[in-house]
Formats: structure tokens, sequence, C-alpha cells
């Protein structure tokens, strides 16, 4: 049978053959407590059965004391008789005491011990995985909740700070968002860096001189036709990058072709006839120009220019030739 600690509440492992009577005292092995366990085995009829007192001759014949006791016991009522039946069981269970047995470690049988201790780690292994499971389900569910939630919110913070003013500006109030937009690349400029000063162009500080034009023949692309002059400058500044373009036209007026040359990349005439069509072009479109004499020309200073045409067009009439590109120098 199992006893359990009515303070500690440890249960250990009783064995049955050892209840007796009404039941026997127990002390807890483990917290020292003393109390009393029932006898389960006894019927309930012989618990509520008074105990019968007989009294021999031979006990009332004793001490000279015990005979006035034994005659105070004759007179009692019938409800000093209970009281002294009572006190009577009390006494016969103090001296059955000795034969009780105390739950210690060392009566309990082996078998009983190691049954009892496997009880209780079972007993802790299902309270540890009730706790574990109760922790498991704690985590999984947490998680999803905010995991919802933080979606939730970031769906409504899009559509109140995105969407709802975007449909406002831009389909109710076009205007507006016109407006926005504007601002939006003035802002642009200022917070991005800021661009890098372009050279001022002085076009018109240039002044081309000696123009003329002629025909080689070229040993791979056959005629071309070949513009050349100088250009002047006439600020009071230095300029470069002096870029020229010359343009063929009809009978009509409307330009068959044209080709740009920057000033200061000029072919020989053994150039000429020999060169192909990529070897001029790739010369005459060098912006520093040969010797790096389109770099800088001083006020007042000439430099010389070159435009060649290979296979142009029949039909040609006039030529013209312009002035597009002109850096000044700080």
């Amino acid at each position: 049978m199992i006893i359990q600690c009515r303070q500690c509440r440890t249960r250990f492992n009783f064995d049955d053959s050892l209840m007796e009577g009404d039941g026997l005292w127990m002390r807890c092995s483990r917290c020292e407590h003393v109390f009393f366990q029932d006898n389960p085995f006894k019927t309930k009829d012989d618990r509520e059965k008074p105990k019968e007192e007989s009294f021999s001759a031979k006990d009332v014949s004793g001490e000279p004391g015990r005979a006035a006791d034994e005659r105070e016991i004759g007179l009692t009522s019938g409800r000093d008789k209970g009281v002294i039946s009572f006190l009577d069981d009390v006494m016969d269970a103090q001296k059955g005491s000795e034969k009780s047995m105390s739950l210690d470690a060392g009566n309990i049988p082996r078998g009983g011990a190691e049954e009892e201790k496997k009880v209780e780690e079972e007993d802790e292994a299902l309270d540890d995985k009730e706790k574990a499971g109760d922790e498991d389900i704690i985590k999984t569910k947490q998680p999803r909740k905010k995991k919802g939630k933080g979606w939730k919110i970031f769906l409504w913070s899009l559509l109140v700070i995105v969407v709802i003013p975007a449909v406002y500006y831009f389909v109710i109030n076009p205007q507006f968002g016109n407006r926005f937009i504007e601002i939006a690349h003035e802002a642009r400029k200022y917070i991005s860096d800021p661009e890098p000063a372009r050279p001022e162009v002085v076009i018109g500080q240039i002044e081309l001189q000696n123009i003329s034009q002629r025909l080689i023949n070229n040993n791979i692309l056959g005629e071309i036709r070949v513009m050349q002059g100088t250009a002047l400058n006439r600020a009071d500044y230095p300029v470069s990058r002096i870029l020229i373009k010359g343009t063929i036209i009809d009978v009509n007026s409307v330009a068959l072709a044209e080709k740009r040359s920057y000033a200061g990349n000029v072919l020989s005439d053994d150039e000429l006839m020999t060169f192909s069509e990529t070897e001029i072009d790739g010369i005459l479109s060098r912006p520093e120009g040969r010797n790096n004499s389109n770099d800088k020309i001083e006020p007042n200073e000439h430099i010389p220019f070159m435009i060649v045409f290979a296979r142009e067009p029949p039909g040609v009439i006039k030529t013209a030739v312009t002035i597009i590109g002109a850096e000044r120098l700080l």
C-alpha cells in the first residue's frame, strides 16, 4: 500500500502485512513528521464496534490503592465509561507503537523504495513534459501573433502614407501632383552633388578665313573632296576645342551630307591619297588637334582646319563651312 505524509506529502510504499489493528503511528523519514495511519483493511463495523472491557477478580484484588480506583470505576456513569474506554485505547496505541514501523529508508523494502522512486521520477518527467509542452505552445503562438500584427501595421501604414495621398494628388487633384514633382526636382538639385561648371562657349569670337576646297584621288576611296582653311581667335582671351562643320548641298539647297572636324588636324597630300576613310576620320576627330595645337589658341592667333568627304553622293552644287564649337579658357 502507498502511505503519504500529512505534512510534506511524500509517498512511501508500505508492506500490507505489517498493518494491524486500527492502524499504526508513522514517522516520515524526510520531514520527521509523526502521524497516525488508519488501517484501510479494517471494516467500518469493526471501527465503530465499542471496545468491551472485562475485569477479572485478579485485577480487582491487586494493590490496596487499586481497589479504591476500581470502586470509582464501578461507580461511574455510562458517559464516564466511554471516556475511560477512549483513554485505554490511547494507552494501548502507545504500547503498540513499539511494534509500529517508522517510515525510514531502512524499514522500507528495497523493491518498494525503488518502485516509489520510479513513480516519483515518472511524475517529475511528466510534469517536465507538460511544462515543456506549454512553453512550446507559447513560443509557437506568440511569433505568429506578432508577425500577423506587424504585417497589418505595415500595410495600413503604407496605405495611409503612400496610397491615399498619391490617389488624392495625382488622380483627384493632378495640379497638386505636378507641383509636388516640381518641388521634388528642385530639392534634388540642392541635395545632389552640384554639376561641374561647363566651359563657356564662344562661337561668335571665332572667324573662318582662307576657305578653299579641292578634289583628290585616293588610292582606296577614289575621288574625295577636301575643304580647308584657318580659324582666327578674335577674343581678348584664349580659346580651345574649336569644332567646325562642313556641309555639301544640292541644287535645291538640301544638305546631302555633313562632316565634323576639330581644328588643328591637317593631313598631307600623301596621307590623303593613301589613308582609308577610317584613318582619315580618326585623325580629324581629335579634340586636342595634332601636337595639342587645339588646346589653347591665344587672342588673334590662327589655327588651320580640314574637312574630308569620301564617297560623296551625286548632285553636289555647293558647300558650307560653319563654327559649331569653341570653349573659353579661364
